[in-house]
This record gives structure tokens, sequence and C-alpha cells, in this order.
């Protein structure tokens, strides 16, 4: 029978310090459990698959490059919605600086109707007050949104240890954030219509 491996710290801090020790078990572990938050803060900004996925390599080389500055410890997921965000918008400033060519190229498309162009702005701007609405969040509750709304799903487990809250608080607090949403939009929904 094989003996077991070495058990792997379930606290981020302690999941922290031994992947600064170079313990190569600690840093599968740190990708694999983060992996999905770092994902859905990618996925967030709508980038395709394929953006995604560079944001998400571009986010574990900062992590490696400078987790031996990360302060605090405990708050890893907060530290690391940051980084992916910040990746994710350089990914967003490298698209808009691109021209499309070839079959799908704006230069090739008819003319839209103008109640076309009215609804792509509607929606954009709902989409732009959205995504302000949750930035200003706190960034353990875009975290925790975050991983709510990850495919596939996270368990509540999974999600208790990766952020280190209690499994209890999460249907709660996420009822809470979701309401601070809603009432935060209101007022901008009211005068958009």
């Amino acid at each position: 029978m094989p003996t077991p491996g070495p058990t792997l710290p379930h606290h981020p801090a302690l999941l922290v310090a031994a992947c600064q020790a170079g313990d190569q078990a600690a840093w599968r572990e740190l990708i694999s459990t983060y992996s999905p938050v770092v994902w859905s803060v990618a996925r967030s900004f709508r980038l395709r698959t394929t953006d995604c996925e560079d944001v998400c390599q571009a986010t574990w080389l900062r992590v490696v490059e400078n987790l031996h500055r990360l302060r605090e410890p405990g708050k890893l997921a907060p530290w690391l919605v940051t980084i992916a965000r910040r990746e994710a918008m350089k990914q967003v400033e490298r698209e808009r600086r691109q021209v499309p060519i070839g079959d799908n190229s704006p230069f090739d498309a008819q003319p839209d109707t103008a109640a076309v162009v009215e609804e792509i702005i509607v929606n954009r701007s709902a989409d732009t007050r959205l995504m302000a609405a949750y930035r200003s969040l706190d960034k353990q509750h875009q975290a925790l949104l975050a991983m709510l709304l990850h495919e596939p799903a996270m368990s509540y487990d999974e999600i208790s240890a990766a952020l280190g809250i209690p499994r209890g608080s999460i249907g709660p607090t996420r009822n809470r954030l979701l309401r601070r949403l809603r009432d935060s939009l209101r007022p901008q929904l009211a005068l958009a219509s």
C-alpha cells in the first residue's frame, strides 16, 4: 500500500508560506484551489476563451514573480483577484487597439439600423453600470461572487476554503451582496427608462 503524501495546509497563509519555501505540492494545491477564482475574474470581463486563458497564464506568472511580496498571506484570494483584474484590463486594452480584418471586419458590414444601434448602446451602458457596481464591492466580496458564478459550479466547501470564510455565511453574504448591487442599480435603471 502506497504511503500518503504530506498533508497540505488549507489556510491561505500556510499555503503561501509553503509555496514561498519552494514546496511544489503546495504550488499545485494553490493553483488548483484558486484557478477557478482567476478564471471567473477573466470571464467577468467577457473575454473570449483564448483571451481568458492568456489572462490566467499572465496572472499565475505574476503570482510566481511576486508571491514573496504578499504582505498579508491570509488575504491571498483578494490579492489574486486584483492581479487577475489588472491582467484582464490589460487584455481588454490590447483588444481595443487591434483592428479586426477578414470576414467579420466592421468595414465590410452593412450599416446597422438605428434601433439595433440603440439596443447595443443601452446594453453596453447597463453592463458598464453593473460592472461599476461590482467593482465598488470590496475584493473579498468580488471574489465570492466570482466563485459563485464559476462554471462548473464550486461547492460552498471549496469557496469557504479558498476565501477563509465560514461555509454558513456564504448564502447570506451572497444575498446581501446581490441586494446591494440591485439597490445601487435601481436609481440608474429608473433614469434609463
